[in-house]
């Protein structure tokens, strides 16, 4: 291959040719390691390529000789594209690469309100009290019935069934229960469940539309539950209760819930519930309560003497401490209380054989012996915290609709194995009998 004679005598290479074959910012240098006997080099010097090189690499004092036989040199072809690509880069451009995209965020932990914060403690505590008790329920006897298993009657005529829950029976109390001639089984008890409430509205209108509920069947409920159990004895459509439900729930939306869900829900109870509710619920639902004494103990109450004691008695099953009012504890019928769920979370009803329902998953709270919950249809379901959320923070109208909604679903889902023609007994059912 021929090459330069870059010797003493040849002439300096011309710019042009050098521009033309090595565009900037590349140019050519002379060097010895091209030499070879076609093409001897005179005054050795370096070749190769250096970045921003000007005319002042090249010896100026080289005396010009024409190239050796007239002929030009030769060299590989070269393209410019290849240069041209080496200095741009790998993206083909002048422009800068796009830059890569940030790595994802982990997002800011959820900040808790005071309320969801009380309530999420409470209902964990009384989750924990429901896992490690028996799961038999609890028998309540009768007022003819012996008393045993250490059973035995206070002077103020409370039932001590066991050392975990106590029953209101006061005189007067024993008569009108010794009145009630029929009682129709299975009972249902309603869990506590917060503002989960239309949940339990759902499951209700499902069981009075199919005769599971009739004028006769024994209720029993906690905190949530004891309100859906007052709901019905009273009488009030479950789309009524569903109504008095959202005003609440957008009361506490504006105006905040901790501290001042216990007023609302008085105000709420009042306009809701008749005049006559109490009579219509003496001797047939039970409200659970939790009474306060060196430890927590359950306390059933089912004789109201009037509207306010009954509401008294679902304010108190509804009392979580530092949540419905900014205190500790409640009074109710001179007994320092709280609410019901903690000792009696899905209270025992006066019937032979009582159906459980449950606002919670109950297989993730360890719960047995449910007959109605979110596990009869487990599809398409919010996470328990979702759930334990909207139990201390009321969730938007369109929740609360969707909440009714799968209530009546999943009692549906329930009856397709327990058809009322087989479950309901209207023989006396009582338990004392």
């Amino acid at each position: 291959m021929p090459c330069l004679n870059a010797d003493a005598s040849s002439p300096r290479p011309s710019m042009a040719l050098l521009s033309f074959l090595f565009p900037k910012p590349y140019v050519l240098l002379s060097s010895s390691s091209l030499a070879s006997p076609r093409c001897p080099l005179s005054s050795p010097v370096r070749l190769g390529f250096r970045r921003g090189a000007s005319r002042s690499h090249f010896p100026s004092s080289a005396p010009a000789r024409p190239f050796p036989n007239n002929r030009r040199p030769q060299f590989a072809p070269v393209h410019r594209r290849i240069y041209r690509a080496r200095a741009e880069g790998p993206h083909g451009g002048s422009e800068d690469p796009a830059p890569a995209p940030p790595p994802p965020t982990t997002p800011p932990p959820e900040r808790k309100s005071l309320a969801v914060a009380t309530g999420e403690l409470f209902l964990g505590l009384a989750s924990f009290l429901v896992r490690n008790r028996s799961s038999d329920p609890v028998a309540i006897p009768g007022d003819e019935e012996v008393l045993v298993d250490g059973g035995k009657r206070e002077p103020n005529g409370s039932v001590i069934v066991d050392s975990d829950v106590i029953w209101e029976q006061r005189p007067k109390d024993v008569e009108a229960e010794q009145e009630r001639k029929k009682v129709t089984s299975p009972g249902f008890s309603f869990s506590a469940a917060g503002l989960l409430f239309p949940y339990h509205l759902g499951v209700a209108q499902f069981l009075l539309e199919k005769g599971y509920i009739k004028e006769t069947t024994p209720l029993a409920g906690s905190s949530a539950g004891a309100i859906v159990c007052a709901v019905i004895a009273s009488g009030q459509s479950m789309q009524d209760a569903l109504v008095a439900t959202k005003i609440l729930a957008e009361d506490c939306r504006r105006k905040g819930t901790a501290f001042r869900l216990g007023a609302v829900l008085r105000d709420a109870l009042n306009n809701l519930l008749p005049d006559d509710v109490h009579t219509k619920s003496s001797g047939r639902i039970r409200v659970a309560i939790t009474q306060l004494f060196w430890r927590p103990k359950g306390l059933l109450v089912d004789q109201f003497e009037s509207k306010e004691d009954l509401i008294n008695a679902v304010f108190t099953s509804s009392f979580i401490p530092g949540y419905l009012a900014p205190r500790p504890a409640t009074l109710f019928r001179n007994r320092l209380c709280i609410d019901g769920g903690l000792t009696l979370f899905m209270p025992p009803t006066s019937a032979s054989k009582t159906v459980r329902v449950c606002a919670f998953p109950a297989n993730r709270l360890g719960l047995k012996g449910i007959g109605i919950s979110p596990d009869c249809n487990p599809d398409n379901r919010a996470t328990p915290r979702q759930l334990f959320n909207w139990a201390l923070e009321p969730a938007d109208d369109y929740m609360l609709d969707k909440l009714y909604e799968l209530g009546y679903l999943d009692a549906a889902v329930w009856a397709e194995q327990n058809p009322v023609d087989t479950i309901v007994d209207d023989s006396n059912g009582y338990m004392g009998t």
